[in-house]
């Protein structure tokens, strides 16, 4: 078996397992995953075969909110009138469904004055330390009676002009990241600056945010885990990805991309996965493996279709590359799901 088809297993077994993958865009994925493979899975993989994927022994019920309605109504508008206009929305809604996931009672109170005062959340996760937790600069530091969160993040949505925020830290001693929410006036002590030019026609800016602030164990997200932020994506990033296949379909109709037959196959194969993914009522062991393998292929169809001169202007190529960054980079999908998998050989 060529090493293309053993690296392209990680992720086409799990798209597979939803719908057979288009044979152009199978080797697509095959190829971008050989590409991908870093020093410690050339030097360490045994390159035999996956042993085919097995049926969960433990399968439960994938929560269901009011939220992702109006997410998916969201989604269709994108179809007709672009991203631009509708990101920030979803975006907002996407935190909505993780602080009914991970915050207390009391905490979605607070959350939900500070949305009816004009407030918005930012969440910050990426890290200038890369993206291997131990590396984080941004750490929660001392006992839970006095606690200090030591704060450096980049590239976050809006972080520039902060209102309130969850932040994804590191905590000694822990081998998963914790997340805390920060007020609004806790916001205001971090160093807040736009990091370069905008996305979406002017509408998207990212900033960095850097600072250290006095924090209480009742800021702390911690109700369900890291279950609950598993639950999270699952909901999360199909709808995500079909947001940006429609976004594709809409710069075509406007001239803005030249698509193929192929590459309409591609996209529509894709939002065929998502619509299965979002109308899933069970949450397994496969489950978050799915949507990664899932963005992992968005990814890899907006850099083809950038890298080969299909998209005209430049600000839209930067629009779609900086897509294939965001809720999870093809080597971070494609690492998650080899961490998972690689064990499981013919």
């Amino acid at each position: 078996m060529e090493l293309q088809t053993i690296a392209g297993g990680f992720v086409v077994s799990q798209l597979s397992s939803l719908s057979p993958v288009p044979a152009s865009l199978k080797t697509l994925l095959e190829r971008a995953c050989v590409r991908l493979f870093d020093a410690s899975m050339i030097i360490e993989d045994p390159l035999t075969k996956l042993a085919p994927l097995r049926e969960p022994s433990v399968k439960q019920p994938l929560e269901q909110f009011e939220q992702t309605f109006v997410i998916d109504q969201i989604i269709d508008q994108v179809r007709d009138h672009g991203l631009a206009d509708h990101f920030h929305e979803m975006i907002g809604l996407f935190g909505s469904i993780m602080m009914s996931l991970t915050a207390t009672e009391t905490q979605l109170a607070q959350v939900n004055d500070w949305v009816e005062q004009g407030i918005f959340g930012h969440f910050l996760m990426t890290d200038p330390g890369g993206p291997s937790l131990q590396s984080w600069k941004t750490e929660l530091q001392g006992s839970d009676e006095e606690m200090q969160l030591v704060v450096n993040k980049v590239h976050g949505i809006e972080a520039h002009k902060l209102g309130f925020a969850m932040v994804v830290a590191k905590q000694a001693a822990r081998p998963f990241p914790m997340t805390i929410m920060l007020p609004p006036e806790l916001c205001t002590e971090l160093k807040q600056t736009p990091v370069g030019e905008s996305f979406l026609d002017g509408k998207l800016q990212l900033g960095n945010c850097r600072g250290s602030v006095t924090v209480s164990k009742d800021m702390l997200l911690s109700k369900g885990g890291l279950g609950s932020v598993n639950r999270f994506l699952t909901l999360v990033r199909p709808r995500f990805v079909k947001s940006l296949m429609h976004f594709v379909l809409w710069l075509k109709d406007r001239g803005e991309v030249e698509l193929s037959i192929t590459d309409q196959e591609h996209i529509e194969y894709l939002i065929c996965l998502c619509n299965e993914q979002a109308s899933a009522t069970v949450f397994s062991m496969h489950s978050v493996n799915r949507v990664l393998a899932t963005k992992f292929a968005s990814n890899e169809l907006l850099l083809d279709l950038v890298s080969s001169g299909k998209v005209k202007n430049t600000a839209c190529q930067r629009d779609l590359l900086a897509f294939t960054k965001m809720e999870g980079s093809s080597y971070r999908c494609l690492f998650e799901i080899y961490s998972k998998a690689k064990g499981h050989r013919v």
